[in-house]
């Protein structure tokens, strides 16, 4: 009985930290990185998009290999993603006009 209590505490306090990690630790693209930004989908074109960050708009470019994950945590393609919604964008070391990564933070209400 004791040892079975014991292992439920541990599998909590497992499942406590791991709740509580920050989004992408350990990741580029974590909200702490000087190469990450947030903003509002302005439009999508191809590969191009333009967000708006505190009222003026900027335009990237997505990387190849650039991952993008809706709200949920799903894989997103740039193309599903709609004006109004809150991004958050990480861009390539030394090039700010390539996109390394879109999270998608908020989606516009329809």
């Amino acid at each position: 009985m004791f040892s079975r209590l014991v292992s439920i505490a541990f599998a909590g306090l497992a499942l406590a930290l791991v709740a509580n990690a920050p989004v992408g630790a350990g990741d580029k693209g974590t909200k702490d990185d000087k190469n990450t930004h947030v903003g509002t989908l302005v439009s999508v074109k191809g590969n191009t998009f333009t967000m708006d960050v505190k009222g003026k708009e900027h335009s990237h470019t997505l990387a190849p290999t650039a991952k993008i994950t809706g709200a949920d945590g799903a894989e997103a393609k740039l193309s599903s993603l709609t004006k109004g919604t809150t991004i958050r964008v990480t861009t390539k070391e030394g090039d700010d006009a390539v996109a390394t990564r879109i999270e998608v933070m908020r989606s516009e209400k329809k």
